[in-house]
């Protein structure tokens, strides 16, 4: 599986690189209770590829 990395440089948090981050499907979804997912509202994690912490969510 390749990684996905984000088009826009960021400055993380925690570690204060500017970085691109990594880009990972969020599977933890707040709003799917029962049923079947339909995949319409994915949301994704901008992950930072140094210290691993999340920078924000798309």
């Amino acid at each position: 599986m390749r990684k996905r990395f984000g088009d826009k440089e960021v400055e993380c948090r925690n570690c204060h690189k500017k970085v691109k981050p990594l880009i990972k499907l969020n599977r933890a979804k707040s709003d799917f209770i029962g049923g079947r997912y339909t995949g319409t509202d994915k949301k994704y994690w901008l992950i930072c590829p140094y210290c691993k912490s999340v920078i924000g969510a798309k």
